[in-house]
């Protein structure tokens, strides 16, 4: 028994040294970049409060801009930071991000879209 431990280990040792180094780094730098992406949308997804109310107030007039944005902002504040759970829970297994733009930074005047269908490869 004492044997099969040493082979198993020299066969596992041979074996992670096979894997291109190219594929490791590929994979680390997706999972950290959704990690960040996590944890970047789970403390600013307030940011989507300020940026529905002028994007509303853009669209209409102010007083509507301010009622509506508040209420889209709540929404869409609460849904990137359940987005910014999900990406840091799973974040070793790498995807796409399931909010458009990936942070609320990213195109303030775009307005946040949610799934992974956002017309991109």
């Amino acid at each position: 028994m004492f044997k099969h431990k040493y082979l198993f280990l020299i066969s596992v040792l041979a074996i992670n040294c096979y894997v291109p180094v190219s594929q490791a780094d590929g994979y680390v730098d997706n999972v950290a970049h959704k990690f960040y992406r996590g944890f970047g949308n789970l403390f600013t997804g307030i940011g989507e409060v300020p940026k529905n109310i002028v994007n509303a107030t853009n669209k209409t007039n102010p007083v509507v801009g301010f009622t509506g944005g508040l209420v889209m902002g709540t929404v869409d504040t609460l849904a990137r930071t359940a987005t910014g759970v999900f990406d840091i829970i799973t974040s070793p297994i790498p995807t796409k991000s399931l909010v458009q733009p990936e942070y609320v930074w990213s195109n303030f005047n775009e307005n946040t879209t949610y799934g992974y269908d956002h017309g991109q490869d």
